[in-house]
C-alpha cells in the first residue's frame, strides 16, 4: 500500500496535526512540500485514491467539481495554477486519515454533521 509518510517532507509530515489549527500555515507548507513530490508519485497518490470505494463522496466533500475531479483523474499537471489546490485537498486527507488525525482534532458538534 502507497504511504503518505514515505512520499511527503517529513517535516510536514510530523507538524501536520499541530498545523490543523492554522490552516493558512498548512497551505503553504503542503503546496511547497507538494512541489518538491515527483510527479510520478502525486499520479500514484491520486490513483490510489480515487480506488477507494467511496473516493467519489469524498472528492464532494472536499468540494471538487467534476471538472476538477476529471482533471486529477488524468494525472497531468498535478502542481500547476488550480490543480495543485485540488491535488493538495486530496493529498491533505490522505494524510490525516493515515496518521488518523481526526482523532487528534476537536470538532464542534455543529461541524460533525459535514465529515464524510
Amino acid at each position: 500500500m502507497f504511504k503518505m509518510i514515505d512520499v511527503l517532507d517529513q517535516n510536514l509530515v510530523q507538524n501536520f496535526t499541530h498545523s490543523l489549527n492554522s490552516p493558512t500555515e498548512l497551505d503553504e507548507l503542503f503546496n511547497q512540500s507538494l512541489l518538491n513530490v515527483s510527479e510520478v508519485e502525486l499520479q500514484n497518490v491520486i490513483a490510489q485514491f480515487f480506488s477507494q470505494h467511496d473516493a467519489m463522496a469524498k472528492a464532494k466533500a472536499l468540494e471538487l467539481s467534476d471538472e476538477a475531479i476529471l482533471r486529477l483523474k488524468t494525472g497531468e499537471n498535478l502542481t500547476q495554477g488550480t490543480t495543485l489546490t485540488h491535488t493538495s485537498k486530496i493529498v491533505a486527507l490522505c494524510l490525516a486519515e493515515e496518521i488518523d488525525a481526526f482523532s487528534q482534532v476537536e470538532i464542534s458538534e455543529i461541524s460533525a454533521d459535514y465529515l464524510v
